[in-house]
């Protein structure tokens, strides 16, 4: 009886590490023309912070803080040491019927194996092709809701079904020609525990209002 109730909590345990929802930093790289952009998600819980970062990839220039479950946004000012509350934003539905493409396509990126979805939509004169990872970034698509992103590779990636648990490490924008448009890619996922004090508002800043 006793080593069979060791082996339930054993299989608890387990159960519970594998469910355990991803813990870390995301630093990526958006690039549109000659302009490159780079940014970090640092996530724990339902709590996620957004740093822009200067050309060099090393300054923040401004974060944004998000609660997934109040849908609470704060964006910072670091050089005026100011903040303001934001308000949670609705996706846009994309035009036409675009095509989804599961390609079967893998290949290793940054040391994760990526699957290859395709999404084409002539009406818009785009393909979005993603390299996606499974894991457990159950953070990604609640914050894609909360934030209301308006550009394509937003709007594209929220129109693939069955896409809950991953997350696009490498995303290229073109448009039916083959011309590339503009691209996102994964620069490093490390997974580590974080400070609280992350995701608050320094105490030091002054509230702006909107």
């Amino acid at each position: 009886m006793k080593k069979f109730f060791f082996t339930f909590l054993l299989l608890g345990f387990i159960a519970s590490s594998f469910a355990q929802s991803f813990e870390g930093v995301i630093d990526f790289r958006k690039t549109s023309g000659e302009e490159k952009v780079y940014y970090s998600y640092t996530v724990k819980g339902n709590k996620v912070r957004i740093d822009e970062k200067s050309e060099d990839g090393k300054t923040v220039i401004a974060t944004l803080l998000v609660d997934l479950s109040s849908k609470e946004i704060f964006a910072l000012s670091h050089d005026r040491k100011l903040f303001m509350k934001r308000e949670a934003k609705t996706t846009e539905r994309i035009s036409g019927s675009p095509k989804i493409i599961r390609s079967g396509n893998h290949r290793f990126i940054q040391g994760f194996d990526c699957e290859q979805w395709r999404v084409k939509n002539e009406t818009e004169n785009t393909e979005i092709s993603y390299w996606v990872t499974k894991g457990s970034y159950d953070f990604f698509l609640p914050l894609l809701g909360v934030l209301g992103r308006k550009d394509r590779f937003a709007t594209y990636y929220l129109s693939i079904p069955n896409r809950e648990g991953y997350f696009p490490v490498d995303a290229v924008e073109r448009d039916t020609q083959r011309n590339e448009k503009g691209r996102l890619e994964v620069i490093q996922i490390a997974e580590k525990k974080l400070d609280d004090n992350l995701f608050v508002v320094p105490k030091t800043y002054m509230q702006m209002e909107n």
